[in-house]
């Protein structure tokens, strides 16, 4: 099409020339410029075919709307290396034929000393002006301006780095013509925020299919790699992390050398940062100011991984303001967060290791930062520390006698961070710098600090599992410390003397097993938010001062067994949010608690001790009342006031009936309530029900209790597994949040069929009342059989299916799922004792694999039967679940984005996958023995085809349930998301999306097929079994969540 559009462009400059009589060799020299041009650009396309660039430029397209005539500013960012060039300069060959001139500006930055001859070069080009001169910056801003404002123009600036370079060369959107666009490439995220660009991209690492193949591009000068190469390839390509320049230098040094030389250079690359790679990356780092490169040195060496918050505290200690500078490196592209963490790509790494070490490579004790162990070992035991050393970080991953001289630290004078892990010490140096202002010694050898240490700028202090037994005697002046541990501390007897340190703000003592006594002056740390004395056994009673730190808002006192009272003026703590007394001693709450007007969680768990011994036990003293005649419990009459408390545990508090406070629905903000492992048998229906905002409801273990009580409307959990006398429960299907329904070892319950019907119509409620945002929900009921409208069926650990031709179509909704299990062991169901309060039971994760003729798999995870026992539950339950079909392709889509075209090509539609394997995922075989399975295909069709709407029992044997499959489609009406026209396959051709027969016959029921001699139940067997499959992809049913889905897919990325 291209080279027909420039013949007829010829054609039409000839038959011009020809009635204008214009001079022939003019016009034929003009024909020539112009073609030659447009030639140029096509080559280029050819030319600069690279890895994985065809993507890429798609979306970069994609964000500059070509088809829209308004000027677009569009920013391509990322860290040095990554491809942002290549990018520009492909998209820019494919499209610029579209506007009427174009330019690619190369590094900007290298020319910007001279910013006039820039603006020289974009209007010689664009303009086809000769012997252009500019005298000044302004003039060539105006120049362009005016010049370019009704020109239809494509201009790309690359590597951008300071803002005078886009207001000289591209200041508005008004200086060019409509239709016009501008590219900017730079590592700097926040000068395209600065500018105002209309749309920003960011350019992603390679993936592992598309780094090996550029690797051996200029390795091998094939996509692939070499016979016996493979492994060391391998490795070349974790070693640089999937970034395109490191794998072009590296694979252009090693191209044509033999395997002696391959394995050496691998020995060496391991240990020596490749000269060209670490000169490219340190353009980032030469261009920051000196705190910011002071940051992004102690990441590199120190903190790469580690959680943000911990970091900025502890750059925060340095007066080093990480807020702005971690902002700064981010914009940079030298560091990345995820999940709460910091990260930095191993080549920027380094490339920090590279500049600390450079100017004294052999010499450790010269080094500004030290995180080697071996260096850092034989500069304290061969006092080899010089005043250069700002840190040091020696972190064993397993225990190792250290040698420490007693002068091997008197020579760091600007020593600020010390960090010291899992070595094993015989004894203290003799001084610590006073200078330090983080010090973290894990297992600390002392009885105390040194005497002389008076570290005035000192912040935090962290000396867990130490051998301290009394940190400092007398009054130490630290105004500075905010931060104190000595978790697990066992010998420490009592605190220090807390009236020089005013600032404190976190003071964590857990296990601290001989602590018996609080200093009284804690009273004077006025700035104190959390105090942690959890697992301190010998801790009999608190300070009364503790109730003047009106900063205060966590309290936990969890495991204190000893302690029996809390201080009277408690209540005066009025910024407390947290208060925890699980399993203490404690009989008696002050009065004053009802202050506590910002308390927001209150847990009791376990506090049950002393309630044969005293007449009115656990129950304090401003909830007391009388007990009724055949009350044998806790009478808790009142609990107004505590108006923001979202969180109670009242669990195995040996409550009996009518020990819960009767106002208990005057909770306005309660969110979950945790009543579990208690005596009554019935719940005043108004307690529960007028608790407007409850969404979670756990009742696990109480097993007196008959009826369920009456739920509010805005309920979403509920768990009542163990309660073995429960025989009814009020109308679930009327709750219309409500989607995860725990009733395991509940036999009774079932008993009643009226209750039974009820139950099983919970299902159908769920399906169609309820759109959950993670698009799954299940139900668990005691009973061992497979519904009987369950198409598919198998007994045993797996199932296998072969799906029917042209199964999916526009109707298809998803599988419906069931699974009969005998065993559930309690690891997998948490530890309770351990776990968050109330926090929600994760589910058992199911594997879905679908394959398709050429034995692709796609592995997909999602989570069923959400249970509430704490205990193993060793008889027959069912757990019934519904995985929407949109869950699976929304991670095909995830997975697609993410992993290229490894696979694509292969999967033109869903119709292409021809089996499914099913059974329980491998993180949960040791824990969990299914023994049947049963899969249906769910309609929309089916919904219209019969009239049967509920999943109501034809018998009242618990064996012989019977429901009907059509009842998932009313979800259809209210959640799922239709699937039409282009949208309706993510990442299918679109073409192919009116693809199966609506009037396809339904399959009938069959056994499972097993293709197989045998069906793996664990994922590493499973894959294993298909370890010549040309490429596994993963995904899972909560696409948001990625710390399940790097879970689920880290052994399904890689073609096996």
């Amino acid at each position: 099409n291209m080279v027909m559009h420039l013949w007829c462009m010829i054609f039409s400059y000839l038959l011009f020339s020809f009635f204008m009589h214009r001079h022939e060799s003019k016009c034929i020299q003009e024909i020539v410029g112009d073609v030659t041009a447009k030639l140029g650009r096509v080559i280029a396309v050819e030319e600069k075919n690279q890895v994985g660039i065809d993507s890429r430029v798609h979306k970069v397209n994609a964000l500059l709307n070509l088809g829209s005539d308004a000027v677009h500013f569009l920013g391509i960012w990322g860290m040095s290396g990554i491809g942002k060039t290549t990018i520009a300069r492909a998209v820019f060959d494919r499209i610029s034929t579209h506007f009427e001139g174009a330019i690619f500006l190369h590094e900007v930055r290298e020319q910007s000393k001279s910013l006039e001859i820039l603006q020289e070069k974009i209007l010689s080009k664009i303009l086809c002006l000769k012997d252009l001169r500019i005298s000044s910056v302004f003039e060539g801003s105006n120049m362009i301006m005016r010049r370019l404002c009704y020109k239809k123009v494509l201009i790309v600036l690359d590597d951008v780095d300071h803002l005078d370079q886009l207001e000289a060369l591209a200041g508005k959107h008004h200086w060019f013509g409509a239709g016009s666009r501008i590219i900017i490439t730079t590592k700097n995220k926040h000068l395209l925020v600065t500018h105002g660009v209309d749309k920003m991209h960011k350019v992603e690492l390679l993936n592992q299919s598309e780094a090996i193949q550029l690797f051996s591009r200029h390795a091998f000068k094939k996509d692939y790699p070499a016979r016996d190469y493979e492994e060391l390839s391998n490795e070349i390509v974790h070693y640089a992390g999937c970034l395109p320049l490191a794998l072009k230098v590296l694979g252009s040094f090693l191209y044509g050398r033999d395997m002696a030389e391959w394995r050496s250079e691998v020995e060496r690359l391991k240990r020596i940062p490749e000269d060209e790679i670490m000169e490219k990356l340190k353009v980032s780092f030469n261009g920051l100011r000196e705190v910011e490169k002071e940051i992004f040195l102690d990441i590199a060496c120190f903190f790469k991984g580690k959680k943000e918050e911990y970091i900025r505290r502890v750059l925060d200690s340095f007066d080093f303001y990480p807020d702005i500078g971690i902002k700064v490196l981010i914009e940079k592209s030298l560091v990345t967060v995820f999940g709460g963490k910091i990260l930095m790509h191993c080549l920027i790494q380094e490339m920090g290791w590279h500049i600390v070490r450079q100017k004294a490579p052999d010499e450790p004790g010269k080094h500004s930062r030290l995180w080697v162990a071996e260096e850092i070992c034989d500069v304290l035991a061969r006092d080899k520390a010089t005043e250069n050393i700002v840190g040091m970080w020696l972190d064993l991953s397993t225990a190792k006698d250290v040698v420490i001289k007693n002068e091997a630290f008197e020579k760091m004078k600007k020593l600020r961070l010390l960090k010291i892990n899992n070595a094993c010490v015989s004894r203290c140096p003799n001084c610590i710098p006073n200078g330090i202002r983080w010090l973290d010694w894990h297992g600390y050898p002392s009885k105390s600090l040194p005497q002389s240490f008076q570290a005035e700028k000192l912040v935090g202090l962290n000396l867990q599992y130490s051998r301290i037994i009394h940190l400092w005697k007398g009054i130490k002046s630290l105004d500075k410390l905010k931060y104190i541990d000595l978790s697990y501390s066992q010998k420490l007897i009592r605190t220090p003397d807390f009236t020089g340190i005013p600032n404190l703000e976190r003071l964590i003592l857990e296990g601290c097993s001989s602590l018996a006594e609080i200093h009284p002056s804690i009273e004077h740390l006025t700035s104190l938010v959390l105090l942690n004395l959890r697992g301190c056994e010998s801790l009999a009673s608190l300070p009364s001062g503790l109730c003047r730190l009106k900063c205060l808002e966590a309290l936990i006192l969890s495991g204190c067994s000893k302690l029996d009272k809390l201080p009277d003026e408690l209540g005066h703590a009025l910024s407390l949010k947290e208060l925890y007394v699980d399993g203490t001693a404690i009989s008696k709450l002050p009065s004053s608690i009802l202050l506590l007007k910002n308390l927001k969680t209150l847990s009791f768990r376990g506090c049950k001790a002393k309630a044969s011994r005293k007449c009115r036990a656990f129950s304090p003293s401003w909830l007391r009342g009388q007990k009724s005649q055949n009350s044998t419990g806790l009478v808790f009459p009142s609990v107004s006031g505590l108006n923001s408390l979202a969180k109670l545990d009242l669990s195995d508090c040996n409550l009996s009936d009518k020990g819960l406070p009767c106002d208990l629905g005057s909770l306005s903000s309660l969110v979950e309530l945790n009543l579990g492992k208690n005596n009554f048998t019935s719940i005043s229906a108004a307690s529960i029900k007028n608790l407007s905002r409850l969404r979670i409801l756990e009742l696990v273990g109480c097993k007196r209790l008959e009826i369920l009580p009456e739920l509010p409307p805005c309920i979403e959990e509920v768990y009542a597994d163990n309660c073995t006398s429960l025989q009814s429960a009020t109308d679930l299907t009327k709750h219309g949040l409500l989607h995860r329904v725990s009733f395991s070892n509940c036999f009774k319950l079932l008993q009643d069929e009226r209750t039974s019907s009820m139950i099983y119509a919970t299902w159908n409620h769920m399906l169609k009342k309820f759109s959950l945002v993670d698009g799954s929900f299940s139900i668990c009921l005691p009973g061992g059989s497979i519904p009987s409208w369950f198409t598919y069926q198998n007994s045993g650990p797996s199932i296998t299916i072969e799906l029917p031709p042209n199964w999916y179509n526009n109707e298809f909704m998803g599988f419906a799922v069931c699974v009969v299990s005998d065993l559930i062991r309690t690891p997998f169901l948490l530890e309770l004792q351990w776990r968050e309060l109330l926090q929600k039971i994760p589910g058992f994760p199911v594997q879905f694999t679908l394959i398709d003729k050429e034995m692709n798999r796609f592995c997909y995870v999602f989570t069923m039967a959400f249970v509430g026992a704490e205990n193993n539950i060793d008889s027959e339950h069912t757990c019934l679940g519904y995985l929407p079909f949109d869950n699976i392709l929304d991670a095909l889509a995830f997975t697609r984005r993410r992993n290229g075209s490894l696979w694509s090509n292969s999967l033109r539609s869903p119709n292409d996958w021809t089996c499914i394997e099913a059974s329980a995922h491998a993180d949960a075989k040791e824990c969990l023995v299914f023994k049947e399975w049963g899969i249906s295909l769910v309609y929309e069709n089916d919904f219209r085809q019969n009239s049967e709407l509920l999943m109501i029992p034809q018998s009242s044997e618990l064996g012989e349930r019977r429901f009907s499959s059509n009842v998932i489609v009313n979800r259809l009406k209210s959640s799922r998301r239709r699937r039409r026209g282009p949208e309706a396959l993510p990442g299918f051709p679109s073409e192919l999306t009116q693809i199966g027969d609506p009037s396809v016959r339904r399959p009938i029921r069959v056994d499972a097929v097993h293709l197989f001699s045998t069906v793996a139940t664990d994922l590493p067997s499973l894959m294993s079994n298909v370890h010549h499959a040309h490429g596994s992809i993963g995904g899972c049913d909560t696409i948001t969540n990625p710390g399940r889905y790097l879970c689920l897919a880290q052994s399904a990325w890689y073609p096996w």
